[in-house]
């Protein structure tokens, strides 16, 4: 009859959404970068000495994006791009200004600095002159664990930039 069909669907439908309700599965292991930004990651890495190495997240994507754009030229350093910047980024704790660009003198144009290199040792030693105090400073903190790292070709020369992070903001 009509009422136990409807039980029966009811008890169907429970057993089925409960299925899926196991025990949470281990989270996936960040993809390894490759190619270049895998470079950037041995060279960061080599910066940090003796530091536990830094974990590449992909979750940084939309806030790199932003970064890349602001490097090249093709936005604006103002509010609006900023806030978008703090958006992209908003589930992650102690994340420190991007890593391979400067300020212009106008305040509102950023320049690359951050020329790749495939060689990681090189990349790492030019650190040193390529960092203001703040940026060593984090960059040589326990604390910081994540790191998004994108290459890109300006004028005719491969920069690259990173945001690190001490972590994920706990929901």
């Amino acid at each position: 009859n009509r009422r136990e069909f409807l039980t029966l669907s009811g008890a169907a439908v429970v057993a089925l959404s409960l299925a899926g309700c196991g025990a949470p599965s281990a989270p996936s292991a960040p993809a390894a970068p490759t190619g270049k930004e895998a470079k950037v990651l041995d060279a960061l890495n080599l910066y940090r000495g003796k530091l536990s190495p830094l974990t590449p997240d992909s979750g940084l994507d939309p806030a790199m994006k932003i970064v890349v754009k602001l490097a090249k030229g093709d936005i604006e350093y103002n509010e609006a791009n900023m806030n978008a910047l703090v958006a992209a980024a908003a589930d992650y704790k102690g994340i420190w200004k991007p890593i391979g660009i400067r300020m212009d003198n106008d305040s509102t144009h950023a320049t690359p600095v951050c020329v790749y290199s495939d060689n990681a040792e090189d990349m790492a030693l030019s650190l040193n002159n390529l960092l203001d105090e703040g940026d060593k400073a984090k960059l040589s903190s326990s604390a910081i664990t994540l790191v998004n790292i994108k290459t890109f070709e300006h004028k005719g020369t491969t920069y690259w930039v990173a945001l690190i992070a001490e972590g994920k903001v706990k929901p």
